[in-house]
């Protein structure tokens, strides 16, 4: 069962978090609360949680400080940021930490429960992926060094799922040094393409579970045959992780980059249809907060006006037909309240349907 823990320093916050998760049927648990960055850091050392839930305006260690800790002291932890404020900042922050989504608050129980999923998917196949298994060709002259061994080869593993090509670069350093001093003599080439192969399989593993399977071809411009020597295989890993990152990022950005002509177009098509800002959201795979905001900046008009105007444009017209109903028009743009469809017909052109019908003799 993973474990989450919640860091909000208003304590009512901290029990609206906790009645609107669906822990049991996630199966999370909620291991621990901190009332600021401080005590969480303390409470993720002491209770290793899997998920943490933090708000960003906090005394003493904030949010943007704790994330950047995070990412520094526990690379592999999920993180979910929870604000009161639409703030640039906190959101740029949030995405260079990784997290996993950003909610505003006051906090949508279906978006909570969204993130939460999320997280134990990701956590489900970054375990699949971190522990592939794999029986080691070397023979380490003890235990200890077989464990550096298994912690040095997870490092490198974390820096890859975290996307982070300094993280990459200097487990990297740190597993030549610790193999070159451990086999002072150098291995056999077999063995250090059998090593080298351990490290291409995560890498194609990552690379598909990441839907990129399209790039491995590319991507993986070495075959462990060529390999002979520890830095010249290291070195060749290392390119091959640095492109792979690339690639994942530039997909990331791609899938990530929200095309409002893409939206409206989509909007154009389905405006008579019961669509919400949600609905349409959830159709681009973004959270309604960044749709809302992004549609508001590029269209200067707020997205469910722009539905509205729409429906009320296309009312407008179906009102100066001949033989046209105010209550027939009211159902074919979608609205079954007449009084309803009143107030917001007046609203959007300061007429009634009436004032449109009279106008029309």
């Amino acid at each position: 069962m993973n474990k989450v823990l919640i860091i909000d320093d208003e304590p009512w916050a901290r029990e609206v978090v906790k009645a609107l998760g669906e822990w049991d049927r996630l199966g999370l648990r909620i291991v621990g609360e901190a009332e600021d960055g401080r005590e969480g850091l303390r409470l993720m050392k002491e209770l290793g949680p899997h998920i943490v839930l933090t708000d960003m305006r906090m005394p003493g260690v904030d949010g943007v400080e704790l994330l950047k800790q995070i990412n520094v002291q526990f690379p592999l932890l999920k993180i979910i940021v929870m604000s009161g404020y639409d703030d640039f900042m906190y959101l740029k922050q949030a995405i260079q930490s990784r997290a996993v989504e950003y909610l505003l608050k006051p906090v949508d129980p279906d978006e909570l429960n969204a993130a939460l999923a999320k997280c134990i998917h990701e956590l489900q196949t970054q375990k699949l992926t971190v522990n592939t298994s794999w029986d080691s060709p070397l023979v380490f002259p003890s235990t200890p060094s077989m464990d550096r061994y298994v912690a040095l080869r997870k490092r490198v593993f974390a820096a890859l799922f975290e996307l982070s090509k300094p993280a990459v670069l200097q487990a990297l350093d740190k597993l030549e040094e610790f193999l070159i001093n451990i086999f002072p003599e150098g291995l056999e080439p077999a063995l250090i393409a059998k090593v080298g192969d351990d490290f291409l399989h995560i890498l194609e593993q990552f690379m598909l579970e990441n839907e990129a399977g399209f790039e491995l071809h590319s991507s993986l411009n070495e075959e462990p045959s060529d390999w002979t020597d520890v830095p010249g295989t290291l070195a060749k890993i290392q390119i091959n992780y640095l492109n792979a990152i690339d690639k994942i990022e530039t997909l990331h950005k791609t899938k990530n980059r929200l095309l409002i002509p893409e939206v409206k177009d989509y909007i154009d098509k389905h405006f008579l249809e019961p669509i919400t800002l949600e609905s349409i959201a959830g159709k681009f795979y973004v959270s309604k907060e960044h749709l809302s905001r992004v549609f508001k900046t590029t269209v200067g008009e707020n997205l469910t006006e722009f539905i509205i105007r729409k429906r009320m444009e296309l009312a407008r017209e179906l009102l100066q037909q001949p033989h046209m109903s105010i209550k027939e028009a009211a159902l074919m743009t979608g609205y079954t309240e007449l009084a309803y469809f009143h107030r917001v017909f007046k609203k959007q052109f300061g007429l009634t349907p009436g004032d449109i019908q009279k106008g029309k003799k």
